[in-house]
């Protein structure tokens, strides 16, 4: 009914995860700019952040706000490194399964682990015109309360142009992607605490 309704057509799992996949895990580092809004119906309330995203493969992220203040994440060697404007700690993801949940759903979303992985999500592809979605549903019980749907779109390109993260009723995160730079060096800076 979802696909019928916003023109959307069914694609096969087996092609459209093996030719998204394909690009996204042939890099080896990606650097791009994104757009994040979060949306509260309830409340009536929208707020948007801007920032940076590093990734160095397999699986070290830095998720860098800059606008409207400065924050960062980085995912590295199982641990999560937050740097909120100066004031920085350390969270160990091995004994917070929630932060090693999250860790591995954004990792995933930039590597394409997270359509294959069969276990943990239930994937849908949908196209339309020049881009695919693939939604992203969670076995897990702790990550479904979080979120209920992850929606990713890709270009024709098959690079990553947003994620959606679908709570549930009304309220979703959305985060827009931009200047998308694969295999270019990103100095060795970047990824330390």
């Amino acid at each position: 009914m979802f696909a019928q309704q916003n023109n959307f057509t069914s694609v096969s799992l087996k092609s459209s995860a093996s030719q998204l996949t394909e690009k996204m895990e042939s890099a080896k580092s990606l650097y791009g700019e994104f757009e994040q809004t979060k949306v509260i119906k309830m409340l009536d309330v929208e707020t948007t952040s801007y920032g940076r995203i590093y990734y160095q493969s397999p699986d070290v992220i830095k998720w860098e706000y800059t606008k409207p203040y400065p924050y960062s994440l980085l995912f590295k060697n199982n641990f999560i490194y937050i740097d909120d404007d100066g004031q920085k700690s350390k969270q160990d993801m091995t004994s917070n399964k929630l932060f090693a949940k999250l860790g591995d759903l954004i990792t995933g979303s930039l590597n394409g682990k997270i359509l294959k992985d069969d276990a943990n999500f239930d994937v849908e592809y949908l196209k339309k015109n020049d881009h695919i979605e693939a939604v992203i549903t969670p076995k897990d019980k702790s990550m479904a309360d979080m979120f209920e749907k992850v929606i990713m779109r890709f270009s024709e390109d098959k690079m990553l142009k947003s994620v959606k993260l679908q709570e549930s009723g009304e309220d979703y995160t959305l985060i827009s992607f931009k200047n998308w730079k694969m295999n270019t060096p990103i100095k060795a800076s970047v990824f330390q605490p």
